[in-house]
């Protein structure tokens, strides 16, 4: 049997509010080849990917001010549905649930593509703390995560020349000068903070470190494992 899977699509959602622009970025990550199924007599060979992948984006969408969530959800959900209903792509989406309400998450998750997801469809808490942390909310997980973590995984991808971003896109500029004015404050006590400049927008720049935040820990089909000795694994102390 042979994988057809070589390519995931990432999806990034910043959720504004009444005066922030809502923003939607696409990471992709391509398959380095095959490598063997630990159980390939059943499920043959799946696809290797790289522990320091290179990304590309080319997709980067804002809405403009005050557009309805429901509007967003339903947009969101037909990119979702348009990637996923490619051959050999596995899609995720990270959304930004900080102070929109539980509400809107559930407008998301209430769209048949968004659902076919199941735990490849993480809500992400925007801390200001220095600890990830994860739970469950009934089919998916929620995330609580640092903001200097999650920008900072855009800022390392992008001097590290780990993130191409299609020129041609016409949001390209704008990220580009989000960056720009994105800053880094060092407060009192030593931490770093991640903050844009008084009149300055940071949306695209939350999607786009949302996307490869996500697509670095998007859950991956269990490992299995195949015990062909079970005493053995019993007097090595391992488990089921």
């Amino acid at each position: 049997m042979t994988a057809t899977l070589a390519l995931r699509y990432t999806l990034g959602l910043d959720l504004g509010k009444l005066a922030d622009y809502t923003a939607l970025a696409v990471a992709e990550e391509r398959a380095e080849g095959t490598r063997p199924h630990p159980d390939p007599q059943r499920f043959g060979v799946v696809p290797a990917w790289s522990k320091d992948p290179d990304y590309a984006l080319p997709w980067l969408e804002r809405w403009p001010l005050q557009t309805p969530y429901h509007t967003i959800a339903e947009e969101v959900a037909r990119r979702v549905a348009d990637l996923a209903g490619r051959p050999g792509v596995e899609v995720a989406l990270f959304a930004d649930a900080t102070g929109v309400g539980t509400a809107v998450i559930e407008m998301l998750a209430a769209q048949p593509a968004i659902r076919a997801l199941k735990r490849r469809f993480a809500p992400v808490t925007i801390t200001a703390g220095h600890e990830t942390t994860r739970g469950w909310d009934r089919w998916h997980p929620w995330y609580h995560v640092p903001k200097k973590e999650l920008v900072g995984s855009a800022q390392v991808a992008l001097q590290r020349h780990k993130l191409k971003v299609a020129a041609s896109l016409p949001e390209a500029a704008t990220l580009t000068n989000e960056l720009r004015t994105f800053e880094v404050k060092i407060t009192e006590s030593a931490h770093a903070t991640y903050a844009h400049r008084d009149g300055a927008h940071d949306d695209l720049v939350l999607a786009t470190a949302l996307a490869l935040w996500g697509a670095a820990h998007t859950p991956t089909a269990p490992t299995v494992t195949v015990i062909t000795d079970f005493a053995a694994q019993v007097r090595r102390g391992g488990r089921l």
